[in-house]
């Protein structure tokens, strides 16, 4: 593995890369908060696949210091993604984005459309208008700040809001959750800073609060998905997930429908380790029939 720390307005961006030197390369952007192993199975099997990951620590995700509010919007994140890629000498990747990591992934392809060769979104942020219903609190100033402390999540947290029913009661699974949930104090005030740096004008902000839904409208791309048509895309959701509802897979299904969205029963926020087969088994297949589909397959 090589560590690459690439220095970019003050901030410390850590990559970590692995794979076959001259292999195609595959970014991949965890989820708020979220480190590699979140997505592990994922990456493995993108190695297996042949190709080169680099996965990219947003600053105070892996080093200090953290992010301040008025540089975390969603274009500034996929700034600083694009800045990464830069220095490592990527000009063309897939991009495999969970949650947050899909939201800046279609940020990034926004902003450099050539630099993506492909998109794999795992409940992606951006695309819809709703997220739990908690987001709220985290957007007041004094609430917000109380509940983004550093601490390690609740088995009660973890099994209610983050896994499907199908695995909620593997108790093995959920405490190995619990355990990666480490938050250092960087990480939370990273975490305050894009939750903050996302919300909509302070009217619409108002509305919000007072009505239900609408935590995305400082950032969704709803109404610009369809421009994503042309860059072949898997999305993959949990039918079960509580942060970021499927329903937003199924919006997208219809504004695009050259993208591969496919929804695994029962399963929730965490779906690439919730169900890490299926998941990997339908990267694979992506790769072969629409990312490299003159390519022989090659066994995982």
């Amino acid at each position: 593995m090589r560590e690459t720390i690439v220095v970019r307005s003050g901030y410390r961006i850590r990559v970590r890369t692995r794979g076959p030197r001259n292999g195609p390369d595959a970014v991949i952007l965890p989820g708020m908060g979220a480190t590699a192993f979140a997505l592990a199975p994922q990456i493995r099997r993108l190695q297996a696949l042949g190709y080169r990951t680099h996965v990219i620590d947003l600053p105070g995700f892996g080093l200090t210091p953290a992010l301040r509010k008025e540089d975390a919007r969603f274009s500034q994140l996929a700034d600083l993604v694009i800045a990464a890629c830069d220095q490592l000498g990527v000009e063309r990747t897939v991009i495999l984005g969970h949650s947050l990591g899909g939201g800046i992934a279609l940020y990034v392809t926004l902003q450099r459309r050539a630099l993506v060769a492909g998109l794999i979104l795992i409940a992606p942020a951006a695309l819809g208008m709703s997220l739990v219903w908690t987001y709220k609190l985290f957007c007041l100033p004094v609430i917000g700040r109380a509940l983004l402390q550093p601490r390690r999540g609740t088995r009660q947290y973890v099994r209610y809001f983050l896994i499907g029913h199908a695995r909620r009661d593997d108790a093995h699974f959920t405490d190995q959750l619990v355990r990666h949930d480490d938050q250092s104090a960087a990480k939370a005030r990273s975490m305050r800073a894009i939750v903050w740096a996302n919300q909509p004008p302070r009217l619409r902000r108002i509305l919000v609060l007072l009505s239900p839904g609408g935590e995305q409208s400082g950032f969704t791309l709803r109404d610009t998905a369809a421009t994503f048509r042309d860059i072949p895309t898997l999305v993959l959701w949990g039918s079960d997930d509580r942060v970021i509802s499927a329903r937003d897979a199924d919006h997208f299904r219809v504004v695009s429908p050259e993208a591969e969205v496919h929804i695994a029963a029962g399963m929730g926020h965490m779906l690439p380790l919730e169900a890490a087969h299926w998941t990997n088994e339908h990267i694979a297949s992506f790769d072969t029939l629409r990312l490299r589909p003159t390519r022989p397959a090659r066994a995982a």
